[in-house]
């Protein structure tokens, strides 16, 4: 029986393994397909004006959930320079039996950067039932800034919801990782992490979407440099919870997280 349920196992590995890999290998073309024009180097245009599509960044994974649907993101950059730049997140539902769109929603700005940029993307397919059993799924976007001597590193989480032939955004930029510090760029200085976990909890809100709760734990050092060693001279943990309702049309993020962050 052991040996059974292992080579079961094994099987379903290998499956999502083959899933993953053929989604990384037609990726080009989907983006030529939701893109046309892209894939020759044409001037890509709509009603937005000029854009192009950072393939670098752009990413696919098969829904665990519903296996027939592939997941795509995509930076849609609208203007670049050095130290700036706009640039849109395009999200996308694709029939993978039909090769179709079944849904796709663009929003503008949400991956400028300045002083951070965007380092990765990913998605997060964990099981989201915020509505009885309707499924969400969510993107994760990581930035850091270049700062040697004061870095920062951040990921926020979007949540989306597939009606009919829609995505509507359900959470927006919610912080779940944070990392900061100041330090002379040898040893001395203070550093902060914040890691936050969200928890769907059994209590149903407004319009029928359970209410959430951020549980974070920050852990906060000072460093120095002691008989010619780096060594932690103090260190704190803090834990909090903080609970996120929904509004009229998406969860609102606690007023602690929008005055200040993390």
């Amino acid at each position: 029986m052991k040996r059974m349920i292992f080579a079961e196992c094994c099987g379903l590995l290998l499956v999502a393994a083959a899933q993953a890999d053929d989604c990384r290998q037609q990726l080009p073309a989907w983006i030529e397909q939701a893109h046309p024009g892209h894939a020759t180097g044409q001037v890509l245009q709509d009603e937005r004006g000029r854009y192009r599509v950072d393939t670098e960044q752009s990413i696919c994974k098969v829904w665990p959930a519903r296996p027939q649907l592939t997941l795509m993101a995509m930076l849609l950059v609208r203007e670049e320079e050095d130290d700036y730049g706009d640039a849109e997140l395009e999200v996308l539902v694709l029939d993978s039996a039909k090769q179709s769109f079944l849904a796709r929603l663009v929003e503008p700005n949400r991956l400028d950067w300045n002083a951070f940029h965007v380092e990765d993307m990913t998605f997060d397919t964990a099981p989201y039932r915020l509505r009885g059993d309707d499924l969400a799924f969510g993107v994760r976007i990581s930035r850091r800034n270049s700062s040697r001597a004061n870095p920062a590193h951040e990921t926020r989480l979007d949540l989306y919801e597939l009606e009919a032939q829609s995505l509507r955004p359900l959470l927006g930029e919610l912080p779940v990782f944070l990392s900061w510090g100041e330090w002379d760029t040898s040893c001395t200085g203070a550093f902060s992490e914040t890691k936050g976990v969200v928890i769907i909890t059994d209590r149903v809100g407004n319009q029928g979407y359970r209410k959430l709760l951020l549980k974070d734990t920050r852990v906060e050092r000072r460093m120095a440099l002691i008989d010619g060693e780096c060594r932690t001279v103090e260190e704190s943990t803090h834990r909090y919870q903080l609970p996120i309702e929904y509004g009229d049309e998406r969860y609102l993020l606690p007023i602690e997280l929008v005055s200040d962050p993390l």
